[in-house]
């Protein structure tokens, strides 16, 4: 009776078995399925029950993404997507195991590696390339992700990939959606909640302290190799639109200055003049 019970709690979704819940996010739950072929994917569910509100920025946000945006080597790409009685689905590859050999599944996500112990100044650095190229493909094309943080980007074959669409808002419209510790606390634009979300991803990456305590800086971190990139996060967390990154253009030439140990507020010195 109890195994009947729970098998009747996996969802149905058509083509695929699901195997088991790997994740959940701001807006649905993430499983690993296997397909009639044997393959392994991420299967992503939002249940019908949720409020009407969010199951329509779901839904726009998947087909923004797979009709302007997904074409980038550091964007998740959504294989299939669809509806059931109960559900909206999407299929993307599955992330890659970060406990592989152990006999169980945990996708290899960017707060996953974080929790295994801190990234060298050089992985951080790497990390940051990936992530800024991929939210610059979406601005590109006039979208945002709105939901940038560490628990949204995965490994898929060891390459970053930014995951989970379901926020996905045009660049230029504000935006409900984001995280705690990762959304602005002022109103803002989807394009200005991916800078800002991205600052706090370099503070996480570098003190590993909670998103709200910024930008506090503990004791114990390496201020010589955090200075720079310090530089960088403030100024993608910055109130005043003076002082703050404009895109993705601008934090590349600070990324690139804080490689050589120079300062990162150059750009927004001259303009704030």
């Amino acid at each position: 009776m109890e195994k009947r019970k729970m098998r009747s709690e996996v969802p149905e979704i058509p083509g695929f078995t699901l195997l088991s819940c790997c994740g959940s996010g701001t807006t649905g739950k993430v499983w690993l399925g296997m397909d009639r072929r044997q393959n392994l994917q991420a299967v992503r569910l939002v249940a019908k029950t949720e409020n009407a509100a969010l199951l329509r920025m779901e839904r726009r946000g998947v087909k923004l993404y797979r009709l302007l945006g997904s074409e980038h080597v550091n964007l998740l790409k959504i294989l299939d997507s669809g509806e059931t009685a109960d559900h909206l689905y999407c299929i993307t590859d599955a992330a890659d195991n970060l406990r592989a050999g152990s006999g169980s599944y945990e996708p290899d996500t960017l707060s996953g590696r974080m929790a295994l112990g801190g990234l060298t100044f050089r992985a951080v650095l790497r990390c940051l390339d990936a992530i800024l190229a991929g939210m610059g493909h979406l601005h590109e094309h006039g979208l945002a992700h709105c939901d940038l943080k560490p628990e949204n980007i995965l490994f898929v074959r060891g390459v970053l990939k930014i995951g989970d669409p379901g926020m996905v808002s045009p660049a230029g419209v504000r935006s409900p959606g984001g995280s705690a510790g990762f959304r602005p606390p002022w109103p803002a634009t989807g394009k200005e909640c991916d800078i800002y979300a991205f600052g706090k991803m370099i503070y996480l990456l570098c003190t590993r302290e909670d998103p709200l305590r910024f930008p506090e800086i503990p004791e114990q971190c390496d201020l010589t190799a955090f200075m720079p990139l310090n530089e960088i996060a403030l100024g993608c967390c910055e109130r005043d639109p003076k002082r703050r990154f404009r895109d993705t253009g601008e934090i590349r030439r600070a990324l690139n200055r804080a490689r050589t140990g120079r300062s990162s507020f150059q750009d927004l010195r001259c303009r704030a003049e």
